[in-house]
């Protein structure tokens, strides 16, 4: 991992020579350059205008660094802006998910790499229910999101749009399940760097193939964790992972960088996801750890894994648990406990996907209490 540490990847290439209108895509401004040591100043002008004719011209400016760090981080956060960013020229960043962690991250690297604090973030939340009559039951949801996206992520609620929560009307979901946050959506209006930004994600994406399996594996990590789904048929026996994909020629791309990590997949032609399946090919992606940069997911997963019957290299994962390096933090055991003595007839995901570590690790922990508080009565 250290031959990662001072390597970087150079931002020169996707800035454009002009820069696209956002209102007008047949319409584009020339863009001025300033060299300003690890920084490029960028500015353009666009014209303004009245029912006079033109009135003057307003100047846009950017600082942009030089460089990203090519490491772990960058390329697991290019994978989920693959994933999740919407693509569209409409002037603005946008990123959505329903897991903190992961919009964490993806937030943290801005600020990171671009000097993007975390509360410059305009935002909302889309809730996959009806608009409730019932002003009380409104308010209920509409604070329990807030406070709990507020609470996780350090939004400034300064920069919120003003209706806060989104609802969906094509649903006939009337009632927020008691887990459910909603989905954040967090936006960065600025033309030239949305532009920039699209156009380092989709070359890096075409390209990905080109990079080492390292790079691969810590990008399709992104990709899994934004766009997959775990599908757990328990009477059939048919366990697999969907990743999701509209066009064909995208998920060749994803089957290729699997191929790449000895991971087979299926890509039918009519069909909108690549298939993951077959006990060889799931235990690749446990062993190789593609399954988790979203906790939920990972949880979801090992569950699926946990239904198999023991098979050589299952076997020798199981066995490995056992091992120091896989000590749980102790923070993490008491969080374990104390939601175990709250609420001890949760079942072990309940409590692993509120803490952030695996059922098994759960299980681990009630198994070694369970023994103490018995040893200790004898």
């Amino acid at each position: 991992m250290n031959s990662y540490r001072n390597q970087k990847i150079s931002l020169v290439e996707f800035i454009p020579n002009r820069v696209i209108c956002k209102n007008f895509p047949e319409k584009s401004f020339d863009l001025n350059r300033e060299e300003n040591g690890n920084y490029i100043n960028l500015s353009y002008f666009t014209e303004l205008h009245n029912h006079r004719g033109l009135v003057g011209k307003k100047k846009y400016e950017l600082l942009l660094p030089k460089y990203v760090r090519r490491n772990q981080e960058t390329f697991e956060v290019l994978g989920l802006l693959q994933a999740e960013m919407g693509k569209q020229h409409d002037g603005k960043i946008v990123f959505c998910n329903h897991e903190y962690r992961l919009v964490k991250k993806v937030m943290e690297w801005f600020e990171k790499e671009f000097d993007l604090p975390k509360d410059s973030w305009k935002w909302y939340i889309k809730v996959n229910i009806n608009e409730s009559s019932d002003e009380n039951y409104r308010k209920e949801v509409e604070n329990k999101v807030i406070n709990y996206w507020t609470s996780k992520i350090g939004l400034s609620l300064e920069l919120s749009y003003p209706k806060k929560i989104s609802y969906i009307k094509n649903t006939k979901n009337t009632k927020l399940g008691f887990y459910d946050y909603g989905t954040l959506i967090i936006e960065m209006g600025s033309n030239l760097f949305s532009q920039i930004l699209k156009s380092f994600v989709k070359n890096t994406f075409y390209k990905i193939i080109q990079y080492n399996d390292n790079e691969i594996r810590w990008f399709i990590r992104g990709i899994i964790a934004g766009e997959s789904n775990i599908e757990i048929h328990t009477q059939e026996k048919h366990y697999r992972v969907f990743i999701s994909a509209k066009e064909f020629a995208e998920r060749k791309i994803y089957q290729e960088c699997l191929k790449r990590l000895k991971i087979e997949s299926t890509n039918y032609p009519n069909f909108v996801g690549l298939i993951i399946s077959r006990k060889e090919n799931n235990l690749q992606l446990l062993k190789q750890k593609l399954m988790t940069l979203s906790p939920e997911k990972y949880n979801k997963f090992l569950r699926m894994m946990n239904l198999y019957e023991d098979f050589d290299g299952l076997k020798e994962w199981r066995n490995n648990l056992q091992k120091p390096h896989n000590k749980i933090p102790q923070n993490k055991i008491n969080s374990i406990i104390e939601l175990h003595n709250q609420h001890p007839d949760w079942p072990a995901w309940k409590i692993a996907e509120q803490v952030g570590v695996s059922d098994i690790k759960v299980q681990r922990v009630r198994k070694e209490r369970l023994l103490k508080t018995t040893n200790s009565v004898i």
